[in-house]
């Protein structure tokens, strides 16, 4: 029998969110029924009070366009006829149902009391692998149009066909797992309950249903069946490599183009990996459009010199790799390449861990269950249990329960030990001929007791500019006091625990925990006592957040009350890592014997002293040992102390445990600049005698390309910060109007960033163009993911977003850098490593500053041209790359073959608009 429920799905416009003061300007409904749309309606509102500009750029509703329309109290009884006895829907139903209702009854109506239902918890639970959960993401992710976002009527439309595409998902879900959701959903918000149960009642109650083929159900859990034709891959095949020029052009022949660089790429590796050299690295500056990830992949497999590992900078280009490289690998070779990319084991599900949170008592915290029904849907369709999958908040406690902790602490006995993701995962990485990992990966290899990297003959290192980053990452050690007291009050909170142990007169385990829970107090006193000393000693501020610990002198020299309290927060520690110890103990043997509720008590705590005895261990050493060698910083992050610490000589390849494990090891990127300074890569690296290998630009930028040195100097007084915001700002907004380009502009400075964002927005309508904001609207690989489907926009980046993404930027016609990509040389982190340089016998400047400076602008320019198609502008605010005394050494960095021009803002605009005119 079919559901006669008819479904209001409805969005509203408003002049902001204060249900007080603001107003309805739009309002739109669109009638579901049967999953068909069968009816909508819609209408402007006059509010009675002028649209504030920045909702008339966001929604293009006007004043002028209102002032005709009814008003709210003319339409209210025709809404809430509409909206009698129908289930209301919308986006954020929360929002949409309360501001109507506050306009319903200050109009005279009686407020609806309809059943609600939220389409962003129920786009999270069905499809948690979306990019996103805004109507715009949501219609890309089901191929929806949705041609004018903000406005109400088209918002409502595309929320009516996301809802209609989300309930036929669930059709897709086997009874005993919808059984399952639909228990759970019973604590959801509002009554989105309601589409289970619906769901459920029509659900053919036989589990053993037409999915059977490609999924199994293990009591209320439904996995798709793993593919273990990797098994099956021919791994002793020998492939002649192609030496003659015609035969790689044949060998390419296949949807590819043949490129020269490539070819002598793939001809320089071949020689390196087979013939037998002393020389264990070769570094090869490969520019951009070479075809890189073939002109190593393609030699290194005709080596034949068995399993390859890649190691990429992200998560990003891992995939390219996987989904893209490879393919096209296998279609070259004709042949199957068993690829696999690995991950540690946080970034996996323990599905024992996950069923014990189905058959415990249920967490009534909302997104508790939200992400256990997302998983339970999710599980049905992933083959990897790669919880990266998800587009959730891992922070959330749920996915701490739920995470893996290796193969080693799988229990046996478990109903899903057979389907254990980390167990099939090692299956294939024994079987696989190549292993991507990424570079952060590839350095923790160095501090795992259990290593995860086979030994091979070859490792690449790809996008390796970013490994010394990396490098120095791993030897960093940091303690945030604002964790540390997170760690103390959860060893201090744990009422629930005390009274499982006191019910079972566990009195070994209790005392333990009893003692961590009164010493806590003392350290969280002690800590608080340091805290405060350090940051007033060291004068810590919003603008000076960093010292160097040897600024405030010794231990031995601070107040007496300090050294006391130290002595006594140390004595502290000691005790507690003790108390751990044996509490770890007597875990680790009752964890296994405990109901499902005590489990994860049980597990929450354990997890707990293991992070507090790693912070306590770290403390400890951080003030035992005075060590010239080391440098120790404190810093002022989010209110509170942290301690940092590194030793440069440590950041070196040869101290890694992994360096040795290979034969051969490439190092590859598009700026290397092995031509500009030939020992600066090996040295940040300390890496012994390598071989080097440049490939010439691909593209001309003399024909494709100009870089515009902005020289308005008055404007670029960086002390300056409101007039350099402002010149930012209209330099932006001015570029964008002489063209209305696709631009990338670049920050050294998140703060300028988000300045100049609160003033961009005033200034240029978003119906006409998005803007994409780091750490605001997204991630760099959210940003990137939205900028390719919305076909361009404005990008405020910076740090990652300089040193470049490999991935194609759709209609990217210009790059803006706000400033030259220096480090700050007055943060103490950089200070130390240029004393440590001096003493090496180094000018910091020269052998640092220059070269890092001039790879980020190199990087920066790079994300421009990635084509024969591609052109574009490339203008920097920032006088000094012509006018300073280092010109030269930064200009050495860029293409030998593109046009500098050095002229003011209202030359360079004239010039964008000749360039994109006659070229």
């Amino acid at each position: 029998m079919k559901d006669q429920t008819i479904y209001a799905v409805v969005d509203i416009e408003t002049t902001g969110t204060n249900t007080e003061k603001d107003k309805i300007i739009q309002f739109a409904c669109v009638l579901v029924q049967n999953r068909k749309i069968i009816n909508h309606f819609s209408t402007d509102v006059n509010p009675l009070q002028s649209i504030p500009k920045n909702i008339e750029y966001l929604t293009g509703i006007t004043n002028q366009q209102v002032a005709s329309a009814p008003y709210f109290e003319d339409i209210a009884p025709i809404i809430k006829e509409l909206l009698n006895d129908c289930v209301f829907v919308a986006h954020n139903v929360y929002f949409d149902f309360a501001f109507l209702n506050s306009e319903l009854t200050r109009s005279g109506e009686k407020a609806l009391t309809a059943a609600c239902v939220d389409t962003v918890e129920l786009a999270q639970i069905l499809s948690p692998q979306a990019t996103g959960f805004r109507v715009t993401d949501l219609a890309a992710h089901f191929d929806l149009a949705h041609d004018n976002p903000h406005q109400a009527l088209s918002d409502a439309y595309v929320t009516a066909e996301i809802f209609i595409e989300l309930v036929k998902k669930i059709d897709e879900i086997p009874y005993v797992t919808l059984a399952k959701m639909t228990e759970l959903s019973k604590f959801l918000g509002v009554n989105n309950d309601l589409i289970f149960e619906k769901a459920l009642a029509k659900k053919d109650k036989n589990p053993l249903n037409q999915l059977l083929d490609y999924v199994k159900t293990i009591d209320m859990i439904t996995l798709k069946i793993k593919n273990y034709q990797f098994k099956e891959i021919n791994h002793h095949r020998k492939l002649k490599y192609p030496s003659e020029e015609t035969l790689k052009e044949q060998l390419l022949d296949s949807g590819l183009t043949y490129r020269e660089e490539q070819k002598q790429m793939m001809d320089r590796i071949y020689e390196f990996t087979t013939n037998d050299t002393k020389s264990k690295n070769l570094l090869v500056e490969s520019s951009t459009g070479t075809g890189k990830s073939l002109g190593y992949l393609l030699p290194i497999i005709y080596s034949n010199k068995g399993k390859v590992i890649i190691s990429t900078s992200t998560i990003m280009l891992q995939e390219q790799l996987m989904y893209r490289s490879i393919p096209q690998l296998e279609k070259i070779v004709n042949s199957d390449i068993n690829a696999v990319i690995l991950k540690s084991s946080s970034h996996f599900i323990d599905l024992d861990k996950f069923y014990k949170t189905l058959i415990a008592e249920p967490n009534h915290q909302k997104q508790y269950i939200i992400n256990q029904m997302a998983v339970l849907n999710w599980l049905r369709e992933t083959e990897t249990g790669d919880l990266d999958e998800l587009n959730l908040n891992k922070k959330h406690l749920f996915f701490e329960h739920i995470g893996h902790h290796g193969i080693h602490t799988l229990n046996k006995s478990s109903l899903f030990y057979e389907e254990d993701f980390l167990c099939f995962l090692e299956e294939k990485k024994n079987q696989a001929d190549v292993l991507i990992v990424n570079h952060s990966f590839l350095c923790e290899e160095t501090y795992r007791e259990t290593k995860l990297l086979p030994k091979t003959n070859i490792l690449v290192v790809d996008e390796a500019h970013k490994l010394i980053h990396t490098l120095e990452e791993k030897n960093l050690t940091q303690l945030s006091f604002k964790y540390l007291y997170k760690l103390l009050r959860q060893i201090k909170e744990i009422e629930d625990l005390k009274d499982c142990l006191t019910e079972k007169n566990d009195e070994t385990l209790q005392k333990s925990v009893e003692l961590l829970s009164l010493l806590s107090v003392d350290a969280k006193e002690d800590i608080q006592w340091l805290e405060t000393f350090l940051m007033q000693f060291g004068k810590l501020t919003e603008h000076s957040p960093e010292r160097n610990l040897k600024d405030l002198g010794l231990v031995s020299e601070w107040p007496t009350a300090m050294k006391k309290n130290m002595k006594e927060l140390m004595i502290i520690f000691r005790e507690m890592n003790q108390l751990i110890k044996q509490a770890t103990a007597e875990l680790s043997m009752r964890k296994n014997l405990t109901t499902d509720n005590e489990y994860f008590l049980l597990l929450e705590y354990a997890n707990t002293l293991t992070s507090l005895k790693e912070f306590t261990t770290s403390f400890i050493n951080f003030f035992k040992v005075e060590d010239i060698e080391f440098t120790r910083l404190i810093s002022l992050e989010r209110q509170h102390l942290c301690l940092k610490e590194i030793n440069f000589k440590q950041v070196s390849i040869q101290e890694t445990s992994w360096y040795q494990n290979f034969e051969k090891i490439i190092f590859t990127s598009g700026t290397l600049q092995l031509n500009i300074d030939s020992d600066y890569f090996e040295e940040q690296l300390d890496l012994p005698t390598p071989e080097k290998f440049i490939l010439r630009e691909k593209y001309s930028y003399q024909d494709n390309a100009e870089l515009l040195v902005i020289k308005d100097y008055e404007n670029q007084d960086f002390g300056n910060e409101k007039n350099y915001v402002n010149f930012i700002t209209k330099s932006i907004v001015e570029m964008y109007q002489v063209k209305q380009s696709s631009m990338l502009v670049l920050f050294t400075s998140h703060r300028i960033l988000q300045k100049v964002y609160k003033e961009l927005v005033h200034k240029i309508r978003f119906e006409e163009t998005e803007i994409f904001v780091q750490g605001i609207t997204g991630t760099k690989e959210k940003i990137i993911k939205r900028f390719i489907k919305n076909n361009g926009g404005i990008i405020l980046g910076a740090n990652s977003f300089w040193e470049g993404v490999d991935m194609n930027l759709p209609k990217l016609d210009l790059i803006m850098m706000t400033k030259l990509p220096f480090d700050p040389p007055n943060r103490p982190l950089i200070e130390a490593k240029y004393r440590f340089l001096e003493q090496e016998g180094k000018n910091p400047f020269y052998d640092e500053a220059i070269p890092q400076a001039g790879n980020r602008l190199r990087q920066g320019i790079g994300r421009l041209i990635r084509s024969e198609e591609d052109k574009g502008i490339i203008a920097v605010l920032d006088y000094r790359l012509l006018g300073s005394s280092y010109s030269k050494e930064l200009l050495n960095y860029l293409p030998k073959d593109l046009t500098v021009k050095n002229c003011y803002l209202n030359e360079a605009l004239t010039e964008i608009n000749t360039f994109f005119t006659e070229k």
